[in-house]
């Protein structure tokens, strides 16, 4: 960018209201609601009424616990498997 374009650029000190986002407004389609495709954006709840909801606690542990057993039984199955076959191998080669 040069000298030129960066003047250009309007700056403004206040931070953009919610007003701004036409996004929010789009209806969900069936495939949204479903839960197969994206969801269109939610309005964002700031101040008081900016809350965590107690179920989004409950499934973020459950998540997260599923995805640290998850892994582990993959990398337990990729290191067994490496074992295995590195024995088989070294059988094979020897035999």
């Amino acid at each position: 960018m040069t000298r030129r374009t960066l003047r250009r650029i309007p700056r403004n000190a206040a931070p953009p209201t919610g007003e701004l986002e036409y996004a929010v407004d789009q209806p969900w389609n069936p495939a949204a609601r479903l839960g197969i495709w994206f969801h269109p954006p939610r309005r964002v709840l700031t101040g008081r009424r900016a809350r965590i909801r107690w179920w989004h606690r409950v499934r973020a542990v459950v998540l997260l616990a599923v995805f640290v057993v998850g892994g582990g039984i993959a990398l337990a199955t990729v290191i067994g498997v490496t074992i295995f076959l590195s024995g088989f191998i070294v059988e094979q080669a020897i035999g």
